[in-house]
């Protein structure tokens, strides 16, 4: 094989591996949460809830949990319910639910809160139609009492996502939720690792003909 022959073939893998590295991107739905949960944290235990609830097979992870100063308490057994997963716990180090094979799906867990409450929400948007998939959070105060918001559903939800689209709106019911998009944080996969490397043959190869 000549020089220009193999010179081609590189260029056409590296766009290749290229290509499909950025095709492998997840879609899913990637948010900061904040909870100001200042209002707390003077008179007693709260109880937190997250639900996931539907048929599409949807995944929602809880990761990056941050309590602001606040301590986790007990899970509430009687209240997981579903295929709520548990890592360490719960928030402590992470929660993740999927609706894979329960329709609801809920986890709940005490806490003495902090100044706030945060979180890195990852959702899979898996969308089924006429009736989407949904994820909520409320918050239970120290009294037993829902913490009261606009939810038109009356369930007091302070955060939930119908997940309809790939890009879900986000419904906020409170001021004390707020939400952001992640940092990125850019990690090269094996793809673009490969496709970086036949570019740099490639490259190799051109200035080789240029100087021969």
């Amino acid at each position: 094989m000549n020089q220009k022959t193999w010179l081609r073939m590189a260029i056409m893998l590296a766009t290749l591996f290229l290509a499909l590295g950025q095709g492998s991107a997840r879609a899913d739905d990637i948010v900061d949460v904040t909870v100001d949960t200042s209002a707390l944290g003077s008179f007693g235990s709260s109880e937190i809830f997250f639900t996931l609830t539907g048929t599409g097979g949807n995944t929602a992870a809880l990761s990056n949990i941050s309590l602001g100063g606040g301590t986790a308490g007990g899970v509430d057994t009687a209240n997981t319910i579903g295929s709520g997963t548990i890592a360490g716990n719960g928030l402590g180090s992470g929660i993740s639910l999927n609706d894979g094979s329960a329709f609801l799906n809920v986890f709940a867990q005490s806490l003495m809160a902090g100044n706030q409450l945060s979180f890195l929400l990852d959702l899979t948007t898996t969308v089924v139609s006429p009736s989407p998939d949904q994820f909520s959070l409320f918050i239970l105060d120290p009294n037993g009492n829902p913490i009261p918001t606009s939810d038109p559903t009356g369930f007091d939800n302070l955060l939930s996502i119908n997940l309809d689209s790939t890009n879900p709106t986000l419904n906020i019911y409170s001021g004390i939720v707020s939400t952001a998009a992640p940092t990125p944080t850019p990690e090269p996969s094996s793809l673009l690792m490969l496709g970086s490397g036949l570019l740099s043959l490639t490259l190799l190869s051109r200035r080789r003909i240029i100087f021969r």
